[in-house]
């Protein structure tokens, strides 16, 4: 892969707010995916059928997020199946089109997990890891890099301990200052990417952003990453295409679901900057 600087964004449990998510990214010429429940998080409504609609066909991505919200690596094998294929199917009907990326409620997922996902058809899933810019990883266990959300210092490194690669992940942090908020962190990492190329990954909960009262955090983190000639804006989907294209694994048409002709049209948007 040549050596692009990549700017995704995920927000989780599918809440109506997910709209004014989908405005400010809009407004910035920024992509996203949306990981929509069947059921809200903690009985929480969801959004709207039309608009989930309207979001796909502006080109927003939504994946699956399960029936039920619950931890999945707690299911037996049935409850997995209906967790996961449910959720997909029933999207999909909304939406009229395939739904193939998947995010594990909770972040919770083992290899059983991670097995039942592949079997019900998705092409990779995200998980809550974050610090990461790398863009090497497993479909099934795409990191982020910082979460819209004022996690302590002592939250990121527990986060670290649980990477797969605790290495990997404690690389992108060694030469970093001691931020005071989770913004001055994701701007730091972001400027890696600028010097060095990789992956930037936002992700979050509206519902999460409007409790704690952080939309003007969330706009300035915005500002700062949108709107650079030098940066690949993608949504997870394409992310995940675009890795497995240069690794000659199946077809940007193949993993988003599109004609040969959307496909062509999304290659030439994602080639590699000059």
């Amino acid at each position: 892969m040549c050596n692009l600087k990549i700017v995704t964004t995920s927000w989780d449990d599918g809440d109506p707010k997910d709209v004014r998510i989908a405005d400010l990214l809009r407004s910035r010429g920024l992509k996203g995916t949306f990981y929509v429940p069947l059921h809200g998080y903690a009985g929480r409504k969801t959004i709207e059928d039309q608009d989930l609609r309207a979001l796909s066909s502006e080109g927003f991505e939504i994946g699956a997020h399960s029936v039920s919200h619950k931890s999945l690596s707690k299911l037996n094998r049935t409850e997995l199946g209906h967790e996961v294929r449910d959720c997909k199917s029933a999207l999909e009907q909304v939406l009229g089109r395939q739904v193939l990326m998947f995010c594990y409620p909770n972040g919770r997922y083992n290899s059983s997990v991670i097995q039942q996902v592949k079997e019900a058809g998705y092409k990779g899933a995200r998980t809550t890891q974050m610090l990461s810019l790398q863009r090497d990883f497993k479909p099934f266990q795409m990191p982020t890099t910082i979460q819209a959300y004022p996690h302590s210092r002592v939250a990121y490194l527990r986060n670290l301990g649980r990477a797969k690669s605790v290495l990997g992940f404690a690389r992108n942090v060694t030469k970093l200052r001691h931020p005071r908020t989770w913004v001055a962190l994701g701007k730091q990492l972001f400027d890696r990417v600028l010097e060095d190329g990789g992956m930037w990954h936002l992700y979050g909960h509206s519902w999460e952003i409007d409790e704690l009262g952080i939309w003007d955090e969330l706009h300035e983190m915005l500002d700062h990453v949108s709107r650079h000639s030098n940066v690949t804006y993608l949504t997870n989907g394409q992310l995940l295409s675009l890795f497995n294209r240069d690794r000659g694994v199946g077809s940007l048409n193949a993993s988003l679901g599109q004609s040969p002709r959307d496909a062509q049209d999304e290659e030439n948007q994602i080639s590699c900057p000059r």
